[in-house]
């Protein structure tokens, strides 16, 4: 009898949660679940190895049932993984840059080793969130090696190339507010600069962090006004990049996607949580890399091709950062 009503509470806590991720398009508190899907599904096999003494036919089945609704909604992310194509040959006269986005994680005690690791990257521009607290110190060191910097709240962009403006993402002056409710205020902490690439053309690139999905609504909020303060920009060269606080396959982020109107570039790219959420107050790092969500991302403008994209090294934050080279289609490749 006990194994019974282990077996039972079992398959339903797996088949609860598999249900939660399945209704994600009606509640963004079941899209929550999708987006630590990798937790779930760490949870649904330890349950089945603890169930496979149980002598009840059922419990298989409904536990393999469960796991497979929870992979499910990752199923089109890995695809798209998989058919990420090469880079194409272009012109001579494309431009090549480096970009690094990382939250610093301004709770972080241990950042000491961060400059030398974004710097050994070689970055020619570097997006940064939680760029205080802390991190104020790594900050300092990361700026005093740039020559061009972008600040707004908690976000910075540091370039090696030249900033032609730059400033805090705001409303479209166009936007009133008369009749507004708290939503149309919201906007996430972002930053813009108008890079002069090294051909002479101009680029836009935006340091973004926006809030956590759950429970409240803020995220959607800061989601849509983001994209509308941005829609009046060239959208082929821009580029977006930061802590969107959401990963696939969740409906925020596919949305977040949709409203950019730019090609998310991090696809199936985990970078959350990294060994400094486990060492900050002197704990031991896990043996294996520990990152099982993407919630850092890179969009881009179709001017740009990723040439490669990859996680970075632990910096003491607990995110990764992201390491991108893009290369931007030459004049004689647009016409």
């Amino acid at each position: 009898m006990r194994h019974t009503i282990s077996a039972f509470l079992a398959s339903c806590a797996v088949l609860g949660l598999a249900a939660f991720i399945t209704l994600a398009p009606l509640w963004r508190g079941f899209d929550a679940w999708r987006q630590i899907w990798p937790l779930v599904v760490i949870f649904v096999v330890a349950v089945t190895l603890f169930s496979l003494r149980n002598r009840h036919r059922w419990v298989p089945m409904a536990l393999a049932v469960g796991c497979a609704l929870v992979l499910l909604p990752a199923g089109p992310e890995v695809l798209r993984r998989l058919n990420q194509s090469a880079p194409g040959a272009i012109g001579d006269d494309a431009t090549e840059l480096t970009i690094v986005t990382h939250n610093l994680w301004g709770l972080s005690t241990n950042p000491v080793e961060a400059p030398a690791v974004l710097s050994g990257l070689a970055p020619d521009i570097i997006a940064l969130q939680e760029a205080t607290r802390q991190a104020k110190p790594v900050v300092d060191q990361l700026e005093a090696a740039y020559p061009h910097i972008a600040r707004c709240r908690s976000v910075r962009i540091l370039s090696r190339l030249p900033m032609l403006d730059s400033g805090c993402v705001r409303h479209p002056p166009e936007i009133s507010f008369e009749n507004a409710v708290p939503c149309d205020w919201e906007l996430p902490p972002a930053v813009w600069a108008r890079i002069e690439l090294p051909d002479g053309r101009p680029a836009m690139v935006v340091s973004v962090h926006l809030t956590w999905p759950f429970p409240s609504a803020a995220q959607d909020c800061q989601r849509r006004n983001l994209a509308r303060a941005l829609a009046h920009e060239p959208q082929d060269t821009l580029i977006v990049m930061g802590d969107f606080n959401a990963a696939a396959p969740s409906r925020a982020l596919t949305r977040i996607e949709r409203d950019l109107d730019l090609e998310r570039r991090s696809i199936a790219l985990p970078s959350w949580p990294s060994e400094g959420l486990f060492t900050r107050d002197g704990g031991i790092a896990p043996p294996l890399p520990p990152m099982l969500v993407g919630i850092d991302h890179i969009f881009a403008g179709e001017a740009w091709q990723t040439v490669a994209i990859h996680a970075g090294p632990d910096t003491g934050s607990d995110h990764r950062p992201l390491v991108a080279r893009m290369r931007l289609r030459g004049s004689d490749d647009q016409s």
